[in-house]
């Protein structure tokens, strides 16, 4: 059997959830001899795909903050997916995005769509930003899919909710963390900082409700005045993020680290807790992450968030202050619930892996041919 992947979240962007997810998903398939695969990639900066062996794409780092240059390799990318896509030298097509660009050319040959979230179904009115005009590409595609991946049982209630699709066509395959395989590698790494520290992994704006829980945690960073907060990745802090920390007069306890996986393990191995106040979330991924580096996990308790942690986290209400800060304060100050939530978190962990998602994945490729 032989799967074609696409370029589409591989063009852009250095990071990403979804190129994460279809590159665990490749590097699992690599080490099997039951499955063969093509990424029809010819232009990317993706730094999972850095030295693998299963990209023979071209880099543009010099050029890669330009939008015009990563719109020529965008189109270019296209062009070559579609070569390879008429070429018929594969038995299951799989999209990386959501794009329709392939319907023409496709023929008889079946693919299956993976749906991540329905964030641009329900915030797109408010936040047009997300892609409020996703929903008719994700509606057209799904209808004319052979199946339907979902990463959590979440998301597939949000597909039968926004979109008129038959229950039967989509299968729920959760996700897992390739960052466990870090964990032994920097076990006894010091601290990237020499500070106690909540953790804050990913972007910030919007639906991420990064902006809520900074006012909520307030009163907590200011009843201990050595805990400090420390965010990783999504960018820099912008303007209106240093005005708000400079108000509150916690500019100097507040930092942003770009990070490599190694580097995030360490962070998470080290924080006195990983908080997650992120009002949807299709699965979550940074919450298998922290289970992995030892983190005791604050979360959300909003869409699928609970659906992966189960047990071993302390959730709060993302839209109430007080909720927030009680929850984080419950950790700081309770030694045997931080041991309890990194016991749990570990056991929690061993019910997700990359290697269950690309075995669950091959089953329905599989059911196709």
């Amino acid at each position: 059997m032989k799967v074609l992947y696409d370029h589409q979240s591989f063009t852009g962007l250095s990071y990403g959830g979804v190129s994460r997810y279809f590159f665990e998903l490749m590097r699992s398939f690599s080490k099997r001899s039951d499955i063969a695969f093509e990424l029809s990639l010819r232009l990317s900066n993706n730094e999972y795909l850095d030295q693998v062996s299963f990209s023979r794409h071209m880099r543009y780092r010099s050029l890669a903050r330009s939008m015009n240059v990563n719109r020529l390799a965008s189109a270019l990318n296209r062009q070559y997916s579609l070569s390879r896509i008429r070429s018929g030298n594969f038995d299951v097509f799989h999209p990386t995005y959501y794009h329709r660009y392939f319907l023409k050319a496709i023929g008889n040959k079946p693919f299956a769509v993976t749906f991540h979230d329905a964030t641009s179904e329900r915030y797109g009115e408010l936040y047009p930003d997300l892609g409020e005009g996703l929903y008719d590409v994700k509606k057209q595609l799904m209808r004319r899919a052979d199946c339907i991946i979902s990463v959590s049982e979440f998301s597939k209630q949000e597909i039968l909710r926004y979109f008129p699709i038959e229950p039967e066509k989509i299968h729920v395959i959760h996700l897992g963390t390739s960052l466990a395989e870090q964990a032994a590698s920097v076990n006894s790494d010091p601290a990237l900082v020499p500070f106690s520290y909540l953790l804050y992994v990913g972007k910030r704006p919007l639906y991420k409700n990064f902006n809520g829980f900074f006012r909520a945690v307030q009163p907590v960073l200011q009843q201990h005045p050595d805990l400090h907060l420390v965010c990783a990745g999504g960018g820099p802090f912008s303007r209106d993020e240093q005005g708000l920390f400079h108000a509150a007069r916690l500019a100097n306890r507040v930092h942003y680290r770009p990070v490599t996986d190694t580097g995030l393990m360490n962070l998470y191995k080290h924080a006195e807790a990983f908080v997650f106040p992120s009002l949807n979330e299709g699965f979550g991924i940074p919450v298998l992450e922290a289970f992995s580096g030892g983190c005791p996990v604050i979360l959300s308790d909003r869409s699928s968030l609970p659906e992966v942690a189960g047990d071993a986290a302390v959730y709060f209400d993302p839209e109430n202050d007080d909720s927030i800060a009680q929850a984080v304060e419950r950790v700081l100050t309770d030694k045997a619930l931080q041991d309890q939530l990194r016991r749990r978190g570990t056991e929690r962990l061993s019910h997700f892996s990359c290697e269950k998602t690309a075995r669950q994945t091959l089953e329905v490729y599989q059911s196709l041919c």
